[in-house]
């Protein structure tokens, strides 16, 4: 044992130093800091990847609800025509100007422009309807000089000076309505009735006012008619629907339920009526069994007595 110990390094026993301990400390530190990059790295990896894939999503779903439209404006366009474009069509119906672009343009040989555009459906239909209105908020903005022509400028100049003639025109009889006037004294002779009937002033303050009864408002009430027409039996249609699959479905229910009825006290019979049967009638009653062991009952013979003597 002593010669065992005479080879034998002290040193072996003895607990590392200091460093050694603060070496391998720090190695783990780094490895463990290494390690917690690697994930933070692969998690906004992650994250990156389902931004994108949301941004895709999006967008798909835009253009899912994307529709084509035309319009046809007065040429040459200039280079920010889309962008002006975009902006009137949001100031004009309030959409969102991302979602709106011009796609295709064709010009003609008079002039004309046929722009192809892409927006949300009830954009589409908002632009293709105030395009062929010049008094709409699309004509009047700033796409006016290129949806709106020389002659309809002139025709929208005079209804304009009609509306203001007739405004100053009803001002100034409101004004000598108001305006307090003595009434002269005067004998007032008696208009002469024509057999006919009544004669009228033609010449009245509001003279120059459109006409009742114009045929286009005429129109527009005949159709509003039609359609709530149509609307009221359509809906008495779907409620007398409604009311017959409420009635069917009610009959058809209680029929179920008697049925069920029917059919419960009927299996309930069945079963009593088969209860019934096995009780009165017995199989071994009228089919008697021969066993072996009575016909080998006489014990005497063949078994031991109790008092044997073994």
């Amino acid at each position: 044992m002593l010669h065992n110990l005479k080879h034998t390094n002290i040193s072996d026993f003895l607990p590392p130093p200091p460093a050694a301990k603060k070496a391998a400390v720090v190695s783990h530190v780094e490895a463990k800091k290494n390690s917690t990059t690697k994930v933070v790295r692969a998690e906004d990896t992650i994250v990156e990847q389902m931004k994108e894939l949301e941004q895709r999503l999006i967008s798909k779903k835009a253009k899912a609800f994307e529709k084509q439209g035309q319009i046809f404006v007065n040429g040459p366009l200039p280079a920010d025509f889309g962008q002006l474009f975009a902006q009137s069509v949001a100031q004009a119906t309030g959409a969102n100007t991302h979602n709106l672009r011009i796609t295709k343009t064709a010009k003609s040989d008079d002039g004309v422009v046929e722009v192809t555009f892409v927006a949300t459906p009830p954009v589409v239909h908002a632009v293709e309807e105030q395009a062929g209105d010049f008094d709409s908020p699309l004509a009047n903005g700033r796409l006016h000089n290129f949806l709106v022509t020389k002659d309809e400028k002139g025709e929208k100049d005079v209804k304009k000076e009609k509306k203001t003639k007739r405004k100053k025109q009803a001002e100034d009889v409101n004004e000598e309505e108001e305006a307090p006037q003595e009434k002269p004294k005067r004998v007032v002779e008696a208009t002469p009735v024509e057999a006919k009937g009544l004669d009228i002033d033609t010449a009245m303050p509001y003279g120059d006012l459109e006409p009742f009864g114009r045929e286009d408002t005429a129109q527009e009430l005949t159709e509003d008619s039609i359609q709530e027409s149509n609307g009221m039996v359509d809906q008495l249609e779907r409620a007398e629907v409604a009311e017959e699959k409420r009635a069917v479905f009610r009959s058809l229910t209680r029929l179920r339920g008697a049925a069920i009825t029917s059919f419960d006290g009927v299996a309930r019979s069945q079963t009593g009526n088969i209860d019934e049967y096995n009780k009165i009638h017995q199989w071994r009653t009228t089919h008697p069994l021969h066993h072996l062991a009575d016909e080998e009952s006489d014990i005497s013979k063949w078994a031991f007595p109790d008092n044997a003597d073994f």
